[in-house]
């Protein structure tokens, strides 16, 4: 009998009471508020990696808490580099330091960060209430779906490589194609014929996903950090005003908020866009339409502060859309995300909806509940973050490689999996050094074996006939007109980033591009 949703919903709230689930929500938003002030290098990336093959050893709704809560608060608590030293943040909050680190100087920092943290927690919860809203919008065309629209599906998200490259694609194609041949490795599922295993028991099975993710994203991280010895070197801006003064500025321009955040949802559900662009997008859209924003801004205009961070922490909730309504990832964390959904046996994507809706619930529940926490976090723990984030952290890189390792052992125990890791581990650091994009292999990886099976279930239900049908028509339709929109979108956020003003916050990282 079919779940409703207002029953999956329920189901999916109640789930959270469980004391284990809260406490690995909490655990996870402890990590998500470390990460937050930690200098460039320990990103959550990283620490999606390093607890991946610990996590997924846990109960589903478990480790998914602790995702959750970590990614979500990061997100939020992200402003202390801008404003308080003057450094890019993460992607997603660079452009932060146009205005905040200005404000810091003149000693407005504790205004700044509670503009922050509240514009943050309310673009967080718009981002939660749009994804509750797409499920029930989204349903009644998943049901409708087969094998054939489902492989569409699947070369949609494929679609998105050159997306992905950025300014890259031939090195894009290259990398997908690698992580879809990856994909072949092992025991064919439908025909039993084995392939690539070269009498290596070890490769029967194929190739543990989650390991390979811990390797190309966790030790590359991990050795920069190591050779680069990134840190924070320069003294903080004294920490002086309200944070409720903050607090009554974003208050007071809620519809910018409200505009800003849904420029965030719009960037993560379409394909493609990702976080390097939100904060910019936002940024520029404040200057533009907001009163004297294009004297004001840049000279430490708190609206240069609410605009971007509202985007940002709006966006998670429009990556999660795309993520387990359609299935394939928008960027490194929620690539890693499916993998840990797929190694707890889910598939995300329209069977997702189809048969785990109180699942997608927990998780609207769980985005809702970290940005909250992390929004009273930020406020409470602002004067001792603020001291965290002068330490150096180059002493996590031994503990990062134990960790990395430890993990890698976890998932099988099996040594082999330490000579993988190691191997795919030197394969992503060259990756990241030549520009080769690992999302891209990593979404070739994840796809390949599910587009497969559809397309072994297409033909061998319908033969060639499958093309025919008008839903796989009006999707392949779909996929290239969001491929050529998202890239004509791309360019021209490129475009409206690319002042002189702007240039020297624009620390991008390659993954996240």
């Amino acid at each position: 009998m079919e779940t409703s949703l207002f029953s999956a919903a329920a189901q999916g709230f109640l789930n959270l009471l469980h004391l284990k689930v809260f406490l690995a929500m909490m655990i996870g938003v402890s990590i998500g508020t470390f990460t937050a002030v930690a200098p460039q290098g320990l990103g959550m990336p990283l620490v999606y990696a390093i607890a991946l093959p610990i996590v997924i050893k846990w109960e589903p709704l478990t480790g998914i808490a602790l995702l959750i809560g970590a990614s979500s608060v990061s997100a939020i608590c992200a402003a202390y580099l801008p404003i308080l030293f003057g450094i890019p943040g993460g992607s997603g909050s660079q452009a932060t330091v146009l205005d905040g680190y200005p404000m810091g100087k003149r000693g407005e920092g504790r205004r700044a960060l509670g503009a922050s943290f509240m514009a943050g927690g309310m673009g967080c919860l718009i981002g939660t209430f749009t994804l509750a809203a797409a499920i029930p919008a989204a349903r009644p065309l998943i049901y409708l779906m087969g094998s054939p629209e489902l492989f569409v599906v699947m070369l949609w998200g494929l679609s998105m490589v050159a997306v992905l490259a950025g300014r890259r694609p031939i090195k894009g194609l290259i990398a997908a194609a690698f992580g879809l041949l990856l994909a072949t490795v092992g025991q064919q599922a439908q025909s039993g014929v084995m392939r690539y295993v070269f009498d290596e028991p070890y490769l029967l099975d194929g190739l543990s996903i989650s390991i390979i993710a811990l390797a190309l994203f966790g030790v590359p991280s991990a050795l920069d950090l190591a050779l680069t010895k990134l840190g924070v070197e320069q003294q903080p801006v004294p920490l002086k005003g309200s944070l409720f003064d903050g607090v009554k500025d974003t208050l007071k321009n809620w519809w910018l908020v409200l505009r800003c955040s849904f420029v965030g949802v719009w960037v993560g559900i379409v394909p493609g866009l990702g976080s390097q662009v939100v904060d910019w997008l936002a940024y520029g859209h404040a200057a533009q339409t907001a009163k004297g924003g294009r004297e004001s801004f840049g000279k430490g205009d708190v609206r240069g502060v609410i605009a971007p961070e509202s985007a940002n922490d709006a966006k998670d909730g429009g990556d999660l859309v795309t993520t387990l309504i359609l299935g394939f990832p928008q960027g490194v964390v929620t690539a890693l995300f499916i993998v840990a959904l797929l190694a707890w046996g889910y598939l995300p994507g329209p069977e997702m909806v189809k048969k785990n809706p109180e699942l997608i619930y927990s998780i609207v529940w769980l985005q809702g509940i970290s940005g909250i926490v992390g929004t009273l976090i930020g406020f409470g723990l602002a004067a001792q973050l603020a001291k965290l984030a002068e330490d150096r952290y180059t002493f996590m890189v031994p503990i990062m490689f134990i960790f990395i390792l430890m993990g890698a052992f976890s998932v099988n125990r099996d040594p082999a999996d330490l000579i993988v890791v190691v191997a795919f581990g030197l394969l992503g650091y060259f990756m990241r050094r030549y520009r080769y994009p690992r999302p891209a292999m990593i979404l070739g990886l994840v796809l390949g074996d599910l587009m497969e099976k559809y397309l072994y279930r297409s033909v061998a239900s319908y033969g060639f006939t499958w093309l025919a049908r008008p839903a796989v028509i009006v999707l392949l339709i779909l996929a290239a007109a969001s491929l050529v929109f998202t890239l004509r979108g791309r360019i021209k956020a490129r475009r409206e980033a690319s002042p002189a003003s702007f240039s020297g916050a624009m620390a991008r990282s390659e993954d996240e591009s």
